[in-house]
């Protein structure tokens, strides 16, 4: 299995976000990606292998212009040590911006189209160790730590070569991926994630949205009661299975949020340890090429056992 990864995720290093007008510590450090990464060297997974570099077309494919511009200004201006929070193309106080998010997320956005060009050239299964995560990032605004979005940029690359499905298994619901395909027919999302009535980002991820126009029917969100436990997400999970294999998608993109392990401090449905090989099983078994793209998981002690065991699902025998 290829895994793609670049250090250039340490230039994005806030030190604190707003909860409830409080600054407390951030969550999303880049201590979540040193756990992955000795996880999986203990693990004997194959060499990280480094992105390559593409076109800021591929961006502007999902992002509006006016908004990547004014990342990429704001965050250079941004000084040393420091973070703010833009009053413009923000929706939430989970997305300080420091001199370095603009190219880490740059960076993320690279590790998933690398990833995207080696399943569309044949590999079976890779994983993009993406930081910043993506899936919250809309088509003009920041927020939920996310700047850019790694699934759906690299959804609509692979969507040149064949039909995308993405399957999302975040705890909280992929409010700009679903953005970027709810009037499309050609790229298939479907998300289990915590309810929305009550958990972040609450104003999307409701059952009833199902795509709009052309779209209509290629969006499907299933909200799960926080008291899920492995065995009824495994049972909602064949479901969800069952509509991707229906699809009939040439391809799979993963976004893979480990949040909702029962432990994991921002998050945390009913899911044990176990749960992640048993979860990536169930996908591997679609036997479709896979692109794996690392979104959230905040148990930082827990969080590279999770990934490891995920991926290994994926090994062969």
């Amino acid at each position: 299995m290829n895994i793609i990864y670049s250090d250039a995720h340490n230039l994005h290093q806030p030190q604190f976000e707003r909860y409830d007008g409080k600054d407390v510590p951030y969550a999303e450090t880049a201590a979540r990606v040193d756990s992955i990464v000795q996880a999986l060297q203990a693990h004997d997974f194959e060499p990280l292998q480094e992105p390559e570099v593409f076109s800021i077309s591929h961006i502007l494919a999902i992002h509006n212009k006016n908004y990547v511009d004014f990342l990429k200004k704001k965050s250079a201006a941004v000084p040393e040590d420091q973070q703010i929070y833009p009053s413009d193309f923000i929706t939430d106080s989970y997305a300080p911006v420091t001199k370095g998010t603009f190219q880490a997320s740059v960076a993320a956005v690279n590790t998933a189209l690398t990833g995207a060009k080696q399943i569309a050239a044949g590999e079976p299964v890779v994983y993009s160790l993406c930081r910043p995560p993506g899936h919250h990032a809309a088509h003009h605004s920041m927020g939920g730590y996310c700047y850019f979005n790694n699934a759906a940029i690299a959804a609509h690359y692979l969507s040149h070569y064949g039909s995308v499905a993405i399957l999302d298994i975040d705890y909280h619901h992929g409010n700009g991926t679903q953005e970027a395909f709810y009037e499309r027919a050609d790229v298939l999302y479907v998300s289990l994630h915590a309810d929305p009535n009550t958990n972040y980002p609450y104003t999307t991820g409701f059952a009833d949205e199902n795509g709009r126009g052309s779209g209509k029917g290629y969006n499907i969100n299933i909200p799960l009661p926080k008291t899920t436990d492995t065995e009824s997400y495994s049972t909602v999970l064949r479901g969800a299975i069952k509509e991707i294999e229906n699809f009939q998608p040439r391809f799979l993109v993963l976004s893979a949020g480990f949040d909702t392990y029962v432990n994991d401090p921002i998050g945390g449905l009913h899911l044990t340890k176990g749960a992640y090989r048993r979860i990536g099983r169930h996908i591997r078994d679609m036997n479709l090429p896979t692109l794996i793209i690392q979104e959230g998981g905040y148990n930082i002690a827990d969080l590279g056992g999770l990934v490891s065991d995920l991926l290994d699902s994926f090994r062969p025998a």
